[in-house]
C-alpha cells in the first residue's frame, strides 16, 4: 500500500455472496487504482446486531449495510449515517440510479444511502410443459387460471414453490397478489396512509391467494419444501410455473422462460413489475474517510460492475442502475434474469411498478405480513382480521415516522 492510500472498511453479512463480492468488486477496485484500499470484513453471525452495536459505540465500518428499509430509517434517526446528498450531487447518482431506489433512502429531502440491488418478481415457467398443455404464457388472470387448470388435469402442480428454508419468504406471495390485483396506485395510497389496508380491493387480493392454495395450485408441500426444491419441480417439469424472485433462480434455466406476472384485474397496468431491494448501503457518520468511502460507492454504481455480478451471480448485487443495459445483460446471464431485470427497469421508467413489502413496509408491519401468510391460506386467520391488524400496526409505525420513502 502506498503512503497516500486511504483505507476504507466495509462490513458484509453472510447473505450477499461475500466471496463473489470480493472477487467481482473488491479485488478489481483495489487493483484498478492506488488511491483507496477497500478492506472487506465478512460477518458470519448476528450481522445486524453487531453492526448496530458498533455504530452505537461510535466506531464500526466506514461503509454500512442495513438489511431492511425500515431498519435503515431507525439507524438514520439515531444519527449514525452520513448525509450523502453532496456526494450524490457530485457523482450524479440521482440520474444514474433508479428513482425509487434513491427515494427509499431519502429522509426529509436528504439522501442517507442507496439500495445495493433491485429485486422483482416474475412468472417463471417450463416452456415445453406449457407447449404440451397447449397454453401460451399467461398475461391475465383468466389465462393464468387456464394454465393452472390444464396442469392439474395432467397431474402437474401449477406452481412449484417452497419456503421451508426461509419461511418469511412467503411474504413474496402477499406482495405479488396485492400489487397485481389491487394495483400500484392502491398500494401507494395505503403506504401513504391515504387508503386503509382494510379496503375491499386488498381483501379481494388476499382472497385470490387463499383460493390458489385451496385449489391446489401450490400442491401440498409449499411450507415443507425449500425454495430450491420448489424451483426444481419447475425445472424437471412436474410443475408448470412459479411466481419467482430475481434473487432466487435455479442453476439450470435451459427449459425455462419468463414473462411479467399477469395483472389480475383489467384496471391494473400491464406489464408491471414490483420494485424491491435488498440491503441499503450508507456511510458511517463517524467515518474519518468519508470522501474515499463515497468514491467506493460511486465505483459500485457502474454498469461494468453489474455485468460482472450478473454473469456470475444473476439476481444478487443487481445494482439499481437506471440504464437497462439489456443487450449486455442478455449476453452474460440467463435470459430469464435478463428479461425480468430489463422489464423492471422499463416499468420504473414508465411509472408502472409496484411496491415490495420487504422494502416499503416498516419493520413490524412487514413481520406481520410474513407471519400471517401461512395461517391465512390455512384458514386459521381470516383475511379481514389480518388486514385489520395490519392497518393498526402500520398506522402506529407510520405515525412514528418509520415508513420508507415514496414517490
Amino acid at each position: 500500500m502506498g503512503p497516500e492510500q486511504v483505507r476504507v472498511e466495509w462490513w458484509l453479512g453472510r447473505g450477499p455472496s461475500p466471496q463473489e463480492f470480493g472477487e467481482l468488486f473488491v479485488d478489481p477496485f483495489n487493483t484498478g487504482q492506488d488511491r483507496v484500499r477497500l478492506d472487506l470484513r465478512v460477518l458470519t453471525t448476528a450481522e445486524r446486531e453487531r453492526t448496530v452495536e458498533a455504530l452505537e459505540a461510535g466506531n464500526g465500518p466506514d461503509i454500512v449495510m442495513v438489511p431492511r428499509a425500515g431498519d435503515f430509517l431507525s439507524v438514520v434517526g439515531r444519527g449514525h449515517l452520513l448525509d450523502l446528498t453532496p456526494y450524490a450531487d457530485h457523482y450524479g447518482w440521482g440520474s444514474r440510479l433508479l428513482a425509487p431506489a434513491v427515494r427509499l433512502a431519502t429522509v426529509n429531502g436528504r439522501l442517507f444511502g442507496v439500495p445495493r440491488s433491485s429485486e422483482t418478481m416474475m412468472l417463471l415457467f417450463n416452456a415445453p410443459v406449457l407447449k404440451e398443455l397447449g397454453c401460451r404464457p399467461p398475461s391475465s388472470l383468466p389465462e393464468l387460471e387456464a394454465v393452472a387448470a390444464g396442469a392439474l388435469r395432467q397431474g402437474l402442480v401449477p406452481f412449484g414453490a417452497g419456503c421451508a428454508d426461509m419461511p418469511e419468504s412467503a411474504e413474496l406471495l402477499w406482495t405479488l397478489v396485492v400489487n397485481h390485483y389491487a394495483g400500484p396506485a392502491a398500494v401507494r395510497g395505503a403506504l401513504r396512509g391515504d387508503l386503509p389496508w382494510t379496503s375491499e380491493v386488498f381483501v379481494e387480493a388476499i382472497e385470490n391467494l387463499c383460493a390458489w392454495f385451496d385449489q391446489g395450485w401450490f400442491g401440498s408441500g409449499y411450507f415443507e419444501n425449500t425454495i430450491e426444491q420448489g424451483l426444481a419441480r419447475v425445472v424437471d417439469g412436474t410443475a408448470a410455473m412459479v411466481p419467482a424472485m430475481t434473487g432466487f433462480l435455479p442453476e439450470d434455466c435451459s427449459r425455462l422462460d419468463v414473462v411479467p406476472f399477469p395483472s389480475l384485474r383489467e384496471e391494473v397496468p400491464a406489464p408491471m413489475f414490483v420494485f424491491g431491494t435488498a440491503s441499503l448501503v450508507g456511510i458511517n457518520a463517524a467515518s474519518s474517510v468519508a470522501d474515499a468511502a463515497a468514491r467506493v460507492l460511486d465505483a459500485l454504481f457502474d454498469r461494468e460492475v453489474r455485468r460482472r455480478f450478473t454473469a456470475r451471480v444473476p439476481g444478487d448485487w443487481n445494482i439499481p442502475l437506471a440504464d437497462a443495459d439489456g443487450e449486455a445483460l442478455s449476453a452474460v446471464s440467463p435470459g430469464v434474469f435478463a428479461k425480468a431485470a430489463g422489464g423492471l427497469t422499463e416499468s420504473v421508467a414508465d411509472g408502472r411498478y409496484g411496491y415490495a413489502t420487504w422494502s416499503f413496509l416498516p419493520p413490524k408491519a412487514e413481520a406481520l405480513v410474513a407471519a400471517h401468510v401461512r395461517p391465512l391460506v390455512e384458514g386459521r386467520v381470516t383475511v379481514r382480521d389480518h388486514l385489520a391488524e395490519l392497518q393498526s400496526v402500520f398506522a402506529e409505525e407510520r405515525a412514528a415516522g418509520r415508513t420508507p420513502g415514496l414517490d
